[in-house]
């Protein structure tokens, strides 16, 4: 599994970590015991996802990545 694969999942995680933790304190939610595990889930089961798109990806799409505007 790439390493792209593998921290992408992980970056995603912690960048809506201020989100997560806001939505928590507006609405009462204990986040260890409802998000903080389904985070963590949600994040091990991405990485396999990643990888399967990244490898997948240019050969399922006829857009190049690199397009230029005119």
């Amino acid at each position: 599994m790439p390493l792209k694969a593998i921290l992408r999942p992980w970056f995603g995680l912690l960048a809506l970590q201020p989100l997560t933790a806001l939505w928590c304190y507006i609405y009462g939610i204990p986040y260890w015991k409802n998000l903080g595990i389904f985070s963590i889930i949600c994040t091990i089961y991405l990485m396999p996802v990643y990888e399967i798109y990244e490898r997948y990806y240019p050969k399922s799409l006829s857009i190049r990545d690199t397009q230029e505007d005119t």
